[in-house]
């Protein structure tokens, strides 16, 4: 892996080093400490390096591209996200540039973040590809569906304690995208995938889940979906590969 990916939670910010096997985390307290980690790991692999870059638990939304083609679509992509989330979303900074071609419909990304995160980043590493958790989700969840073809729903999920986030297909259609806060427990991660399969028409006996994270937040999946581990790695690194790929 050749890139440096980098997340970022708002009090935490992890990476994973090129050609390194381990995701590195360290605790920042203060928003002027946000360029010096960065600066650090600058100094560390190269201002040359390829960086992909995500932020983890913001709201996010998609809107078909078919609803972007006049002029201002910006503007109908930032009422779509308020819209859909409300007092979740802050006039703080919105990213609205991520297009996703392959799912059907195809969707712009919409996802709400930090002006000082996105600020640091573009200073520090002006190269940056600014992607989302939801996009790396996504894709994971297009492939498996492509190698593993399955007529119900197929969630992705990466649930940790610091809280979920969820994606759902059938077949190349996009059905569902959603996030819980850290705080939530594996029955509320259960009972919105569940929600969600009857609420879009899909069936839960018949959808599959692959999941990465920490164990301990997916008991009980089992009683009610086909559940699977995405890769073989415990915590993070399996959803920063996810995030690498994106790049």
């Amino acid at each position: 892996m050749d890139s440096l990916a980098l997340l970022w939670d708002g009090a935490w910010l992890r990476w994973l080093a090129p050609s390194s096997s381990e995701v590195a985390q360290r605790e920042i307290s203060r928003k002027d400490m946000v360029p010096e980690v960065l600066r650090a790991l600058r100094n560390q692999v190269g201002s040359g390096t390829q960086v992909v870059a995500a932020e983890w638990g913001v709201p996010c939304t998609l809107t078909p591209e078919a609803l972007t083609q006049e002029v201002g679509h910006e503007e109908v992509l930032v009422q779509a996200h308020r819209l859909h989330h409300g007092l979740a979303v802050s006039d703080d900074h919105i990213d609205h540039h991520m297009l996703m071609e392959d799912i059907d419909p195809a969707c712009r990304i919409s996802v709400s973040g930090s002006a000082d995160w996105a600020q640091a980043l573009n200073a520090i590493f002006p190269q940056a590809q600014r992607v989302s958790v939801a996009q790396a989700l996504m894709q994971d969840a297009l492939h498996w569906n492509r190698t593993t073809p399955h007529q119900g729903w197929s969630l992705r999920v990466d649930v940790q304690e610091q809280g979920a986030h969820m994606v759902a297909f059938q077949g190349e259609q996009i059905q569902w995208v959603h996030h819980l806060p850290q705080g939530a427990a594996s029955d509320d991660v259960l009972y919105a995938m569940v929600n969600a399969c009857h609420r879009g028409g899909g069936e839960v006996k018949d959808a599959r889940i692959r999941w990465s994270g920490d164990a301990k937040w997916t008991e009980g999946w089992s009683r009610f979906f086909d559940v699977e581990r995405q890769g073989s790695a415990e915590g993070w690194l399996t959803l920063f590969e996810s995030l690498s790929s994106c790049a």
